[in-house]
């Protein structure tokens, strides 16, 4: 038996905003994230995680208590959260790694993204450290068929792939309600309705196409090269998306080539641009500068808990940290900061108490509670917020 750990890069807070309130490896490409895909790939391996950002793993945790098992001195894989993987490949690097009595450097481009150990390291940092001290020199080498997620949009290219990927394992939901009407399209991919799904009349599904367990999909919705996440609400038209779960967009109003994290809410016909008049490059507006994406469709990249009125526009290429209130009636600001309550043109800093109220309520309206880890994380972005 091996162990596959899973190992944050330093730079990923580069994943903005998804990364403010979670881990890397919870990126979902496909149906599955990129944890719960090597867990159901490799069925006779142990897989657990590790990062230099201790509240957020305490928070991920909480939230996903059997996602990750708890670190072993093993015989252990090292790999970057970052990268994602065919299931395939993981299988071929589990086989490599077993069969194996020597230390094995993985790279995906010529860069470096992890390791075999055979040696059992007694901690996460004691891997990490095993790593860096490997000489590539002298190191059996092995390029890996992979792609790493460096920055938040580049999930969107990948849709088609990770959704293909995971039809192979996915079982479709038996207790899901389609109804007779609705139209699904397969011809540029699959379309995965997971367990307790209800589709309403005449909806419009263009794979590939991911709807997570849980999810209500509004009658009249068109869905097309998107991932919808579990316990959602949606409605609309949702076009190359990925909605991380626990999310509404319950009314009319187009999303496109947007990345939505959990528990936002976005008001009935809210709105997004993806393309610039210009077709040029799309250039975002992060905390640490302007970067140029080199997209030319890109449109909303919000974080958890935030929320947008009725009638909200959101410009091209618009970033928009977590536990926002958007409030607003032209297009608002390309970038909006984490706990910002945003009325017009007039911005203020959210208070943190009432965010959490509100948070509590809008969670067990879903069956969920707000866990003491979650809330400290939260609360220590408000502070880094003044």
């Amino acid at each position: 038996m091996i162990q596959v750990l899973l190992i944050e890069h330093d730079e990923v807070e580069h994943l903005y905003p998804f990364s403010i309130t979670h881990c890397a490896w919870e990126l979902r490409v496909g149906r599955f994230t990129i944890v719960e895909r090597w867990a159901n790939a490799l069925v006779d391996s142990i897989v657990t995680v590790a990062s230099h950002r201790d509240l957020h793993v305490r928070s991920f945790v909480e939230r996903h208590p059997n996602a990750a098992a708890p670190f072993r001195p093993l015989p252990t894989m090292l790999i970057g959260a970052h990268v994602v993987l065919a299931p395939d490949t993981m299988r071929t690097l589990e086989d490599a790694c077993k069969r194996s009595e020597d230390p094995i450097l993985l790279f995906v481009d010529d860069v470096p993204v992890g390791a075999f150990l055979p040696e059992p390291p007694d901690s996460p940092v004691h891997a990490q450290a095993l790593l860096e001290a490997l000489n590539p020199d002298t190191c059996r080498a092995v390029d890996v068929s992979a792609y790493m997620i460096t920055r938040l949009w580049q999930c969107l290219d990948n849709i088609t792939e990770g959704t293909m990927w995971d039809s192979d394992v996915l079982i479709e939901g038996d207790d899901a309600v389609v109804h007779m009407t609705v139209a699904i399209d397969e011809e540029d991919g699959p379309v995965l309705i997971e367990d307790g799904v209800v589709i309403e009349p005449h909806v419009f599904l263009k794979g590939p196409v991911v709807i997570g367990s849980g999810t209500i999909v509004k009658s009249g919705t068109r869905i097309s090269n998107s991932i919808i996440g579990p316990h959602c609400r949606v409605a609309g038209e949702i076009d190359t998306s990925i909605i991380q779960g626990y999310t509404n967009k319950s009314h009319d109003g187009y999303l496109g080539h947007s990345y939505l994290g959990e528990w936002v809410n976005l008001g009935a016909g809210t709105t997004t641009s993806n393309l610039k008049s210009t077709y040029g490059s799309i250039r975002v507006h992060m905390p640490w500068g302007i970067e140029d994406t080199g997209q030319i469709f890109l449109g909303l990249l919000i974080g958890d808990h935030s929320k947008s009125a009725i009638g909200t526009h959101f410009p091209t290429g618009a970033t928009c940290g977590a536990a926002c209130n958007v409030v607003s009636d032209h297009t608002v600001s390309v970038s909006i900061p984490s706990f910002t309550w945003l009325q017009g043109s007039i911005s203020n800093t959210y208070d943190v108490d009432k965010m959490l109220d509100v948070a509590r309520i809008v969670m067990q309206r879903r069956g969920k509670e707000l866990g003491p880890q979650t809330e400290q994380l939260l609360r220590s972005i408000h502070s880094a917020r003044k």
